[in-house]
């Protein structure tokens, strides 16, 4: 009887623990229970708010990133402006400077050439001062009988650097002229410098004068054999021409101080004002 319990019971223990085996799963691993029904759509539930909380959060972030870039365009704009703006004016600044350092330039290129036209003017005023001193001196040495005529300019002729001339106020053509200063014992002027260029013109004034060079039987001459080709010249640009369209007839070949000094070619018989000269030393 007891054997027998014993082995009943050692029989329904063993059904019991087969029972118990059977009706209990297996255990599960986590990606499983995470995919089973519930957690899943908790999962993707919890996804879908990550998602949308990092799509807002970039948005968010785009929108200021687009408020700071249009605000950097609009300063970067006002700054392009306002460099240009600076640009245009130191620009037309530096252009206002520019001309008033020309315009300064140019005053003072004038005022130097005026002061060097003073300056000759003056000198040329002294050197007179001093011949008319000296030809007064002269005179009244031969009126005190202690001089020689030879020694002095004749009345109304005046005297420069060893030569005397005479300045007409008239005119004539240019071959009566030069016959007048025959007549003189003189020629007509020869202009051997600049210095004498001034001089002569100084005393003649703004006019059309005669002075003693030729070209009307040959080459270009002066009257009193002096070698033209080695000699001083002061001719205006493209002059001489033996311009023929004056409609006088002929061409053009005495020259003439023109009203502000450089020499012309130009029709004998047109009568202008002329100037005589005589060396100091060959009055007779």
């Amino acid at each position: 009887m007891t054997k027998e319990y014993q082995d009943l019971q050692h029989l329904d223990n063993e059904e019991n623990e087969h029972q118990i085996r059977k009706g209990v799963p297996p255990p599960q691993s986590l990606l499983q229970r995470l995919c089973s029904g519930p957690r899943l759509f908790l999962l993707s539930l919890g996804l879908s708010l990550l998602l949308l909380v990092v799509i807002c959060v970039i948005g968010s972030q785009n929108s200021k990133l687009k408020e700071e870039l249009q605000a950097l365009t609009e300063t970067f704009s006002n700054f392009t402006a306002t460099t240009e703006a600076e640009v245009k004016d130191l620009t037309h600044l530096g252009e206002s400077v520019g001309k008033k350092m020309k315009s300064l330039e140019s005053q003072l290129e004038k005022q130097q050439r005026n002061l060097k036209e003073d300056h000759s003017s003056l000198l040329l005023h002294v050197k007179q001062f001093v011949s008319d001193l000296r030809g007064l001196s002269c005179q009244m040495a031969i009126l005190h009988g202690n001089a020689s005529e030879k020694s002095c300019c004749p009345v109304n002729w005046v005297e420069y650097e060893g030569s005397c001339y005479w300045f007409s106020r008239s005119g004539k053509p240019w071959p009566e002229a030069d016959n007048y200063c025959k007549l003189e014992d003189a020629h007509l002027v020869v202009v051997g410098s600049m210095e004498e260029q001034r001089f002569v013109q100084h005393h003649a004034g703004p006019v059309n004068t005669w002075i003693g060079l030729t070209d009307q039987n040959g080459p270009w001459r002066w009257v009193d054999g002096t070698d033209y080709e080695k000699s001083f010249k002061n001719w205006k640009p493209d002059q001489p021409d033996d311009w023929y369209g004056h409609g006088l007839g002929g061409g053009e070949d005495c020259a003439h101080f023109t009203v502000d000094g450089p020499w012309n070619d130009d029709f004998c018989l047109r009568p202008y004002r002329w100037v005589c000269e005589i060396e100091r030393n060959h009055i007779s």
